[in-house]
């Protein structure tokens, strides 16, 4: 099967679609679901990797992870700063053993991205720019959670780089809107990195399927709706790997209360990922409205506008009260 749309938000409305009306009934180990196997789903725009629906617009938990990976860490409470309640997939309530940063961002020989950007700085052409996640060891003894991907793997063409991730498992709900956020933004990297233009970003996937508890929110989303497609700004041309470790340096400050927002010269790109952070830090403050409109007007693109109004909102309303009596439930699980 093959899906193709140019917005993330188009892309979860027919992959929800599909599984709804086409997927059969499975019983893994997570609960009940309907599954469509063997699919590939192609992202035409990738900047366009945010939903702008009130249900999977996710910015702050997918920024969070996604700097949890460029960080090279597998460290339970960074992530847990963003995605709480992941405490269940951890084997030793510390690390997460199939943490995607050590994998990708670690020591020789897990270095392997600096590698695949030399390979194609080097090689143009070549095939064998290829990341690999999922491990064969990760079968041999027993772990809460191990990669449910494969593979990424970057192509330039035509002047400009493509990438394939390979999935062995994809939950449709709480997984896919993350992983096309972190994927693509780590192809927008790897092509400034090399010095040419984003291409498609398309993923495999060999089980993709929605849990009968998401069932019902599915449904809601497809007939939902959403504001007009808006992708996200492009990153500024040339090396971003400096920019990088400032913002993942800043994000352990803002994250372990020692934070103060980046001095010019920094892009504009990179400070309103800086302040995004602040944004989300400072939400989780009871009736600290004040400080997140502060905040809000250091912003330099509206297309942040939404998430902020919104996460500002929901968590003084609603989650703040799980937040602070430690009854989060978690929005992410391994597929």
């Amino acid at each position: 099967m093959y899906i193709a749309a140019d917005s993330l938000d188009d892309l979860l409305l027919k992959v929800y679609k599909q599984i709804l009306e086409r997927g059969i009934t499975i019983k893994p180990s997570k609960g009940d679901a309907r599954e469509i196997s063997g699919i590939l789903l192609k992202l035409s725009a990738p900047r366009a990797r945010l939903s702008r629906s009130e249900s999977r617009g996710l910015l702050f938990s997918c920024l969070g992870e996604l700097l949890w990976i460029l960080a090279g860490s597998d460290r339970l409470d960074f992530i847990q700063h963003y995605i709480p309640g992941y405490d269940e997939f951890s084997d030793d309530q510390k690390t997460i053993y199939g943490a995607y940063g050590p994998r990708l961002f670690g020591k020789v020989p897990n270095d392997q991205v600096p590698r695949v950007i030399q390979l194609l700085k080097d090689k143009r052409d070549s095939r064998q720019a290829v990341l690999q996640l999922f491990d064969r060891t990760d079968t041999l003894t027993f772990h809460k959670d191990v990669p449910c991907t494969c593979t990424l793997q970057f192509m330039v063409r035509d002047s400009r780089l493509h990438m394939l991730t390979s999935m062995r498992s994809n939950d449709a709900w709480l997984g896919l809107p993350h992983d096309v956020f972190t994927f693509t933004m780590i192809q927008e990297l790897v092509a400034r990195s090399v010095g040419i233009e984003l291409g498609e970003y398309k993923h495999a996937v060999g089980s993709l399927h929605l849990y009968n508890k998401h069932q019902d929110k599915a449904l809601r989303f497809v007939s939902e709706g959403w504001q007009t497609r808006r992708p996200m700004p492009p990153m500024p041309k040339g090396d971003p790997w400096a920019s990088v470790k400032s913002l993942v340096a800043f994000e352990k400050k803002v994250r372990t209360g020692h934070g103060a927002m980046p001095t010019p010269p920094i892009d504009p790109y990179w400070e309103d990922l800086a302040t995004l952070l602040s944004i989300h830090k400072a939400s989780r403050v009871p009736n600290n409205q004040p400080e997140i409109r502060r905040l809000k007007r250091r912003i330099h693109d509206d297309v942040y506008s939404t998430y902020i109004k919104r996460h500002g909102k929901l968590l003084s309303e609603k989650d703040q009260l799980s937040i602070f009596n430690g009854s989060t439930a978690p929005i992410k699980e391994p597929a």
